[in-house]
């Protein structure tokens, strides 16, 4: 089976607001950030060289997005609120380069991973003469899952 490379615009975050899976609006970059701490394991055993393991594992997202202000002000009410939302990485099920934003918006092809999340930031750029943009971030809350279909 030969690789297939994703193009950077057929994957989106996908968050559930109000039920409603749907992408982020505008994006022009996301991000999906997965780490480990790690514990140090050495012992005299180890010779010159540090051992370590894998222990806690945490993810973070973001979004660069032009200034949508509708999209906005539910991130921002979100934040407020400090709830909680859904959050999925994944390809777009109706990607067609050629003409955009699909009429019922874009699909997921629930293909990535998926996770519950809190908006850790949100900051919004307004330079003169230029498009007003903003960025989010998320925090993972739990566990990131493979979404199976």
């Amino acid at each position: 089976m030969a690789n297939t490379v994703i193009l950077g615009s057929e994957l989106m975050i996908f968050a559930t607001i109000s039920g409603k899976s749907e992408a982020i609006a505008c994006a022009t970059s996301c991000k999906l950030d997965i780490s480990a701490s790690s514990l140090e394991t050495s012992s005299k055993d180890s010779g010159k060289w540090t051992s370590k393991q894998a222990s806690k594992l945490s993810w973070t997202a973001s979004s660069d997005n032009l200034m949508v202000i509708t999209e906005y002000k539910k991130l921002v009410d979100l934040m407020i609120s400090r709830s909680e939302i859904e959050l999925e990485f994944s390809t777009v099920a109706n990607a067609d380069s050629d003409n955009g934003l699909p009429q019922d918006g874009w699909e997921s092809n629930n293909d990535g991973y998926k996770g519950k999340a809190i908006i850790s930031s949100i900051s919004l750029t307004a330079s003169d003469g230029d498009n007003a943009t903003y960025s989010v971030s998320f925090e993972g809350v739990g566990a990131l899952q493979a979404i199976t279909a």
